[in-house]
């Protein structure tokens, strides 16, 4: 009894002895939208309820600032451009939003562009489809069905381009469904957007078991958890580009690239040449597929798939031509393919200020078991006598392509990463 006794006496001390104060990240974020007038960047305070949302801004950086546990880990900015005008004004339009959404929020407190999580300006086609779908609007239907034809720009007033789609809705119905558009769906759609993330540290008492009396087991259990998480943004991006190449060789060509993964991509160019050059002897008559998939060391300008970048490709050729000599050449019976592949090597920048342009220089090499005809080459090709049939493996430069391309955002698979991966 006396032990027993002694034990419950002491235990508050020997417990006092052991314990210590720790702390734990507790992680929250918080968001702002605030409106803006049609066709005006600057942030008007008095329009509808920007000045409550100015005032809760205000308070909740404040109460942050003078809080010494809780610190801002990151910042999503976002500035939109309702999809009426024209595409460059509401290019314009949505990223100086977002500058003046930026600039409120520094005049508060200053936010260094390491905690930027990301940046982003859009015209937000897909929202706009959103809001119409979920709208009783009474024509809704066949205004889904021009959204979903997609953008096409076309030329407009002034060296500018609209897109396709807003010249038929301002049409439809002789403007009536327009009208019904404007408010409250399109009145929607001109935003300013912060998402803040914050992490408060918070005193936790806890038992440390000295490192002389802790089990082995114990100790390889061990493990740092970090409290502030740091993350990239990415947004896939789908290419529509033509080979300067290709088209100076009097080749039609169009090519359609799609990125899949941050440092991936799928491309897929289509020749087409069906001419003479100069006279009917001649000719490079081709009909050439050559799907590639691309690896980019670097993932560049807020999330893109730019700079250098190396690809694996599968290639396929019908093919007919001839170089003003004695023999003409085709694939064996105008029905065997030249079917190969290779690799290539190339790189690709942005050459405008939205980043929607590009130049890209490509060059690649492969191998191809080609099965072909030799005829003999006449100014009418159809008098050519057959002379031989031939079966080698060729190799040599597949690819060579300068090309200027325009993409478009899709910003509905946007999505954060863990710096440096991991979950």
């Amino acid at each position: 009894m006396r032990r027993i006794l002694m034990t419950v006496l002491l235990l508050p001390f020997l417990l006092s002895g052991l314990a210590q104060t720790d702390t734990v990240g507790i992680s929250g974020s918080k968001h702002f939208r605030l409106r803006y007038v049609i066709n005006i960047a600057e942030l008007d305070s008095t329009f509808v309820d920007n000045s409550e949302r100015i005032s809760d801004i205000r308070d909740f950086l404040t109460e942050i600032k003078n809080d010494s546990l809780t610190s801002i880990t990151g910042v999503d900015f976002r500035g939109t451009a309702s999809p009426d005008g024209t595409y460059e004004f509401n290019v314009w339009l949505s990223e100086n939003r977002l500058r003046t959404f930026k600039e409120l929020v520094n005049s508060y407190v200053s936010i260094p562009d390491s905690l930027i999580f990301a940046q982003s300006s859009d015209i937000p086609w897909n929202e706009f489809r959103q809001k119409v779908a979920e709208s009783d609007l009474e024509h809704k239907e066949e205004v889904l069905v021009i959204i979903d034809e997609g953008p096409k720009l076309v030329p407009f007033w002034g060296n500018r381009t609209i897109d396709h789609r807003l010249l038929k809705l301002k049409k439809l119905r002789n403007g009536k469904v327009w009208d019904e558009l404007k408010k409250p769906i399109l009145f929607d759609l001109r935003y300013g957007d912060a998402t803040f993330y914050y992490t408060t540290l918070l005193p936790v008492p806890c038992l440390r078991i000295p490192m002389e009396t802790a089990l082995p087991s114990q100790i390889n259990e061990l493990a740092i958890l970090p409290v502030n998480p740091s993350y990239d943004t990415w947004t896939p991006r789908f290419y529509i580009k033509s080979n300067l190449i290709g088209l100076a060789a009097l080749s039609a060509n169009l090519a359609f690239e799609i990125d899949l993964a941050p440092h991936w991509s799928f491309t897929i160019p289509v020749y087409y040449n069906a001419l003479d050059y100069f006279k009917s002897t001649i000719k490079f008559r081709n009909f050439t597929v050559q799907p590639e998939f691309r690896y980019w060391p670097r993932v560049m300008n807020k999330g893109v798939n730019d700079g250098f970048f190396i690809g694996a490709h599968f290639g396929m050729m019908y093919y007919n031509f001839a170089i003003d000599g004695p023999y003409r050449y085709q694939d064996r019976r105008g029905r065997t393919p030249a079917l190969g592949g290779g690799l290539a090597i190339g790189f690709r920048k942005p050459i405008s200020k939205n980043k929607r342009w590009h130049v890209e220089f490509t060059a690649g090499a492969g191998v191809y078991p080609i099965d072909y005809d030799v005829f003999e080459n006449t100014p009418d090709y159809k008098d050519g006598k057959w002379v031989r049939r031939n079966k080698k493996t060729w190799w040599g430069l597949d690819q060579a392509a300068i090309s200027i391309s325009y993409n478009f955002p899709l910003t509905r698979y946007q999505r954060k990463y863990l710096k440096g991966g991991g979950i």
